[in-house]
């Protein structure tokens, strides 16, 4: 029996397919922006830039979504 019939035969199961597509593409999307925006991740310059995580800034979000994140002066506290 082909999806199409199984779908008219039980409309409930086109929210699930859609719902369950839905997903898999925003995982699918998550997954790719994250290899190619992330600068923590090396995955084909591996000679120019061995250790990328070094030149990260501190005033630098790498998160997705950040809440109440202030990056913009970062101080040591003088000890003494």
């Amino acid at each position: 029996m082909r999806i199409g019939a199984h779908l008219k035969a039980n409309p409930p199961l086109v929210l699930l397919v859609g719902a369950v597509g839905a997903g898999l593409g925003a995982g699918a999307f998550m997954v790719t922006h994250f290899l190619r925006n992330d600068p923590t991740v090396v995955l084909t310059n591996k000679k120019g830039n061995p250790y990328p995580w070094l030149h990260v800034t501190p005033d630098k979000n790498l998160k997705l979504y950040a809440v109440n994140q202030k990056f913009d002066k970062l101080e040591r506290p003088k000890v003494f």
